[in-house]
């Protein structure tokens, strides 16, 4: 199934032409709102399961928003479905940001991409998010990361900005929205469990990731290290920063060496407990959630994914 955006459409025919090269027998299914990507996964597997196949894989082509709904689809039938074969995931990048295809190295050309998918002949199972709202008693997951306060409020604006209305000024939105952010964020109280260490509380946070991959914010490598490979989280705070002390973690991550400055606070867990105080706004792999208060378990659960 493909995503609805601008990318996805433009790309579609020639990825039509490309199957059309392969043996394998597919149906094309078009997303046209949001979370339609998360029915439309479990209606696949239905038909999947009541006809007993076991080759089946769904590709989601579109940007790490497709690619989080699907997963969520999916966790949410197999939810009621626990003893079913799952059917392998595959991501053909074509939105704007695709983190995930960076954070496991598959290229970012669509092109190449479904060359690899068409190539590939076992799924291999990675561990991916699951975060738990303890106030609310809900659930969801995530492929590359769930961020409550700079990326998130980023996000917020740039989605609302009025420059993204604009052809000419549109790509301009990400930039501004991140001066503005930069400029009048206030810091904010959030606590924190890791799995084999004693609470930490910080009163100042600026930037407050959880991440199961390297990057966010569409190519920005907050976590080297980190991988799907591996069942930790790995989290980031970064406490308010000074004009001069966010120049010089800009510099770092350049170099990879942010990690070592003073006011970042790195943790690579199996398990963490956030909690934050106040309405914050959060993001989960790109997507805006509800502006609320925080009380999070997160670890990580496998899903068997198409990567060659």
């Amino acid at each position: 199934m493909y995503a609805g955006g601008d990318n996805a459409r433009r790309a579609w025919p020639d990825i039509q032409k490309q199957l059309a090269t392969s043996s394998i027998s597919y149906k094309a299914l078009y997303t046209e709102y949001p979370n339609h990507a998360v029915e439309l996964a479990k209606q696949i597997l239905g038909k999947v399961d009541a006809s007993g196949q076991k080759d089946a894989v769904i590709i989601a082509a579109g940007g790490d928003g497709t690619l989080h709904e699907t997963l969520l689809g999916c966790e949410r039938y197999y939810e009621t479905h626990p003893n079913n074969y799952q059917v392998p995931i595959a991501f053909l990048p074509v939105g704007s940001g695709n983190d995930f295809a960076r954070g496991i190295k598959t290229p970012l050309h669509w092109e190449k991409a479904l060359t690899d998918i068409l190539n590939c002949t076992t799924p291999t199972t990675i561990n991916v998010g699951h975060y738990v709202d303890l106030d609310h008693h809900t659930d969801g997951f995530f492929t590359n990361n769930f961020g409550i306060g700079f990326d998130a409020t980023v996000v917020h604006l740039a989605n609302h900005s009025s420059l993204k209305t604009n052809a000419f000024f549109g790509k301009f939105s990400y930039m501004a929205s991140i001066l503005n952010v930069i400029i009048n964020f206030k810091g904010f109280h959030a606590e924190i469990l890791p799995g084999s260490m004693p609470k930490a509380t910080f009163n100042r946070t600026f930037l407050l990731t959880t991440t199961d991959i390297p990057y966010f914010g569409g190519g920005i490598n907050i976590v080297p290290t980190a991988s799907v490979l591996d069942d930790h989280l790995d989290l980031v705070i970064v406490e308010k920063p000074s004009v001069w002390q966010l120049i010089l973690f800009i510099s770092m991550i350049f170099l990879k060496r942010h990690l070592r400055l003073k006011f970042i606070h790195h943790y690579h867990e199996k398990q963490l407990f956030i909690k934050t105080n106040g309405n914050r706004l959060a993001q989960i792999d790109g997507e805006e959630l509800n502006q609320e208060t925080y009380n999070l378990k997160l670890e990580t659960v496998k899903y068997p994914f198409w990567i060659r």
